[in-house]
C-alpha cells in the first residue's frame, strides 16, 4: 500500500471514527492510535473478527498492515521541526500467559512496541502503566487506567501513546489576543480568547463538504494543522457525517493555495475520555 492509499485509508477511518464521538461537547481525539491498537489486534486474530477489523481498517491483508505501519512509523519519526512520539507497548499478565511469537515479532519490528509481562492482580499494576503513558507523553496523560480498570482476570493490554508538540511557522502574537464571540449555536455566543493574525496561508472552500480549509505550518515545513471550518454555524455534524461516508478530504486539501487571510482562532484547553468499547462497536466492529 503506498503512502497515499495510505493516507486516504487513515482519513476515512478518523472519520468514521469521530462520527460516532459526542458531538455535544468540544472533543480531542487520536483515531490513529486507534488504528495503530486494532492493527496490533487483526495481526493477532482469524475468522470473522479478523475480516471485520481489516474491513474497518481499510486494508486487503494483513501484510499491508505489516508494510504500511512499519513505514508510517518511520515517516513519523523523521518529521523535522516537531516533537512527534508515538509509543506501543504490550502488557501481559505474568505466570505463563503468551502471545504467540509470530504476533510478538509483529509487535516489534512493525509496531516498535515493547512487551512486559505484570501482575494484573496486584494494587500497582494501573500506576505500573500510567507512569509508562506519562513518561511517553511528556506528564501530560496522567492518569489513564483507575484502578479498578483491571484486575486479575485481565490476560493483555495493548496501550498506544501519542505526543504532539510543535511551533508555528508563522506565530500568532499575544498582544493581538482580544476576546470575541464564540458560536455555540445560532442564536448563542460566549465571549472568549480569540487569536489573531494576518498572513499568508494555505488557503480554500470546498462546496461538496460546506466548508473553508486553512492549512497552518509547523516549524520544518513537513506537519501542518488543518482546520476544517463549516460556512454554516449548525452544519458540523454533516461535515463529520460527509466526511465518514467517504468524502474525499486530502483531494481537497492539494487545491489550496497560498492566500492572505484574516485568522481568528480561539485558545483552548480540551481534555477527552473516549471508551473504544463504545465506540467500535459503531464501526462495523461487532466481534472484536
Amino acid at each position: 500500500m503506498d503512502s497515499k492509499t495510505l493516507s486516504s485509508s487513515i482519513a476515512k477511518f478518523s472519520a468514521k471514527f469521530c462520527n460516532e464521538l459526542n458531538k455535544s461537547t468540544s472533543v480531542v481525539a487520536s483515531p490513529l492510535s486507534a488504528e495503530y491498537i486494532l492493527a496490533l489486534v487483526a495481526l493477532g486474530c482469524e475468522g470473522p473478527a479478523h475480516e471485520e477489523i481489516l474491513q474497518s481498517l481499510g486494508f486487503p491483508e494483513d501484510n499491508a498492515i505489516r508494510s504500511s505501519f512499519s513505514n508510517l512509523s518511520t515517516q513519523l519519526k523523521s518529521i523535522k521541526g516537531i516533537t512527534l512520539n508515538v509509543a506501543n507497548k504490550v502488557f501481559i499478565q505474568d505466570g505463563g500467559y503468551k502471545i504467540n511469537s509470530a504476533l510478538e515479532n509483529d509487535a516489534v519490528k512493525v509496531f516498535d512496541a515493547g512487551l512486559k509481562t505484570i501482575n494484573f492482580g496486584s494494587g500497582g499494576a494501573a500506576e505500573e502503566i500510567n507512569k509508562w503513558v506519562e513518561s511517553k507523553t511528556n506528564q501530560r496523560i496522567k492518569d489513564l487506567l483507575t484502578s479498578d480498570s483491571i484486575n486479575s482476570d485481565t490476560r493483555l493490554v495493548l496501550v498506544n501513546a501519542l505526543y504532539f508538540k510543535g511551533t508555528w511557522l508563522k506565530p500568532f502574537h499575544k498582544m493581538l489576543t482580544c476576546d470575541g464571540p464564540f458560536y455555540l449555536d445560532e442564536n448563542t455566543t460566549v465571549d472568549i480568547p480569540m487569536m489573531n493574525a494576518q498572513e499568508k496561508l494555505f488557503y480554500g472552500e470546498s462546496k461538496g463538504l460546506g466548508v473553508q480549509y486553512l492549512k497552518m505550518q509547523y516549524v520544518g515545513e513537513e506537519a501542518c494543522m488543518l482546520v476544517v471550518l463549516p460556512k454554516k454555524i449548525n452544519s458540523l455534524n454533516d461535515v463529520i457525517k460527509k466526511l465518514a461516508d467517504g468524502y474525499d478530504l486530502l483531494a481537497d486539501v492539494e487545491t489550496l493555495k497560498e492566500t492572505k487571510v484574516d485568522v481568528t482562532i480561539p485558545k483552548f484547553k480540551i481534555e477527552t475520555e473516549i471508551d473504544l468499547l463504545e465506540v467500535l462497536p459503531k464501526i462495523i466492529l461487532e466481534r472484536v
